[in-house]
């Protein structure tokens, strides 16, 4: 079910990534896809409101972004640990990568 309070469309996905911040490798898998974020399964702690650089591959075209831990699952009683994370930049054919493949994905 869709939260009403986003305004933009998301697709569930499985997306291997490279990313981390000054002091931390990130890895692990993106999930949960929009115009404006991902969620990142991952058992590596982030604390919220650090920034991250994220490089993955859409069918659509590689993306590049850097974006803010915005909230954190972690624990057993969380369905899946991992990391939302809001894009604070992101280039012009980043952005119609994602915005493709979304497109794509609501389609089909």
């Amino acid at each position: 079910m869709t939260d009403p309070r986003r305004h933009h469309r998301r697709i569930a996905c499985n997306v291997s990534f490279r990313g981390g911040g000054a002091s931390t490798n990130l890895s692990g898998r993106i999930t949960d896809l929009s115009g404006t974020g991902v969620f990142i399964a991952t058992r590596t702690f982030v604390p919220v409101g650090k920034q991250v650089h994220l490089e993955f591959e859409l069918p659509t075209g590689p993306v590049e972004a850097v974006g803010e831990v915005r909230w954190v699952a972690r624990g057993s009683d969380v369905p899946e640990q991992g990391l939302g994370v809001r894009f604070l930049r992101l280039s012009a054919a980043s952005a119609r990568a994602i915005d493709d493949a979304v497109r794509l994905r609501r389609a089909s």
